[in-house]
């Protein structure tokens, strides 16, 4: 009579084996944020240095010119206009450059450039003084109309951003407001008796355009905070509002909202997000009460069982969410599981290794040899190692199927880099601890750092090159 193999219970199954033969896989990506999403203004003490050029290509009547009647003409002499900001103000050189120092924080703070009846502005906001480059700004009749729909937004008590001005539906509003100015800006000086801004052809164009944007952005905001919030307080009933029924990944075919709602409903089980951060880099309103919010998010996660982090990343991803009845919710593009990408423009590419991960995965938790050595390239090898071959690595692995189980397995994958069309390098961390059956001890891995390179191989993507599987193999490879 055969006698069987003693094996300890085990909930995760022999993970060991994934972590060496993938050593690239992410054990769960929230993709949170920390903090309210709104912004906190800074000191009142706060300066800057705002820094640009002027930029007025159009044909106007002017007698800024040599000429001592005023002319049609394109202005190619900067100089006569005075920039101001914030009680701050310096003139602009010949071509259009101007900078201005120590200029105090304010919520409403607008760059103007004046010369005769010409006035150009360029609002700049709190998150942009926050965050963004302030020596480049430029300004043209875009920011000008811009700007000056945003004040009349003020007028009726709308606080619109960049992004709501932005949005693809508004774009013939703006539009009509530059052609105001443009067409202001042809009158004769003496049609003018202060700047072209002030005449109501251009007011009332910014102030119809104002009232039919909609202030949207906040509400994408205030979203974007609920879900950190979510998150924070494992409250998997909330999820389920804020994700779409219809949601799904370009880079995964197999997310849905039920897999978003399985996956952080097992993770908040045994994890906790002890740290979230957030950052919207950028809004763009599109059609059908769609919105593009590339954000930032900076996520720790622990463990509940083993107190350990288990995550420490940034995640950079562009999401896509849409108003549905009175909620805007998630609707595509999030990245919440091991192998979904950190950064942005990830391609259906992240989905086949994606799928190839899980095929990986479920394999060796069940010891399937011959489904995880179809995952192998016949010609296979290590940098480091002349030994590594297909043949090795299938042996090494059987093998461990029969004397080990894991205790340990923390995976990370920091990014992947298409390099060419059918060829990728993913760089990961692994540290996984076993338990040896037959003598009863653990084994410790340590941290792992690896490239492990893919390549596609008849349409199916196979581990090609440098995946450390043996005790022996280095534990850090950059």
């Amino acid at each position: 009579m055969t006698r069987k193999k003693f094996r300890p219970k085990r909930r995760y199954g022999n993970l060991f084996y994934s972590a060496i033969l993938l050593a690239m896989l992410i054990l769960f990506n929230g993709c949170t944020g920390k903090g309210d999403l709104r912004f906190n203004p800074l000191p009142d003490a706060s300066h800057f240095t705002l820094s640009g050029q002027i930029k007025l290509p159009e044909i106007i009547e002017t007698d800024l010119t040599s000429s001592l009647r005023g002319t049609l003409v394109a202005i190619s002499d900067f100089s006569t206009f005075m920039v101001s900001a914030g009680g701050v103000s310096s003139r602009s050189d010949k071509t259009g450059n101007f900078a201005l120092n120590k200029v105090p924080f304010a919520e409403d703070l607008v760059v103007r450039a004046e010369a005769g009846k010409i006035a150009l502005l360029r609002r700049v906001s709190s998150d942009e003084l926050y965050y963004n480059d302030l020596s480049k700004l430029l300004l043209n009749l875009q920011t000008t109309a811009e700007a000056l729909i945003w004040q009349q937004g003020l007028s009726i008590d709308k606080n619109l951003t960049a992004a709501d001005i932005r949005a693809r539906e508004y774009e013939a509003l703006v539009a009509e407001v530059v052609t105001a100015i443009k067409l202001c800006l042809q009158l004769p000086k003496t049609a003018v008796p202060k700047t072209v801004l002030d005449l109501a052809a251009v007011k009332n164009a910014a102030s119809s355009a104002a009232s039919q944007i909609l202030e949207r952005e906040i509400m994408i905001r205030e979203a974007n905070s609920v879900l950190r919030h979510i998150l924070l307080r494992s409250d998997i009933e909330l999820l389920k509002v804020y994700v779409s029924p219809s949601f799904l990944n370009d880079w995964d075919t197999t997310s849905t909202w039920t897999d978003v709602i399985s996956h952080y409903t097992d993770l908040f089980k045994d994890f906790i997000f002890t740290d979230v951060s957030w950052t919207i880099k950028s809004s763009e309103f599109l059609p059908d009460n769609l919105v593009r919010v590339r954000t930032e998010a900076k996520i720790r996660l622990k463990s509940l069982r083993t107190e350990e982090i288990v995550r420490d990343k940034t995640y950079t991803f562009d999401a896509m969410w849409r108003k549905e009845g009175n909620f805007w919710k998630v609707y595509r593009n999030m990245p919440y599981r091991d192998t979904h990408p950190t950064e942005v423009y990830a391609d259906s590419r992240w989905g086949e290794i994606a799928d190839a991960h899980r095929e990986l995965q479920a394999a060796l938790a069940t010891e399937k040899i011959d489904v995880v050595a179809a995952r192998i390239s016949q010609n296979f090898g290590n940098d480091w190692d002349v030994n590594s071959t297909y043949n090795d690595l299938r042996t090494c692995t059987k093998s461990r199927f029969d004397a080990m189980d894991v205790k340990i397995a923390n995976y990370s994958v920091d990014s992947i880099d298409f390099y060419q069309t059918d060829r990728a390098k993913v760089k990961c961390t692994a540290q996984v601890r076993v338990i040896n059956l037959i003598p009863g001890v653990d084994i410790d891995s340590g941290q792992i750092k690896a490239v492990v390179e893919w390549r596609r191989e008849d349409g199916v993507w196979k581990i090609f090159r440098n995946l450390p599987y043996r005790f022996s193999h280095p534990t850090s490879i950059d």
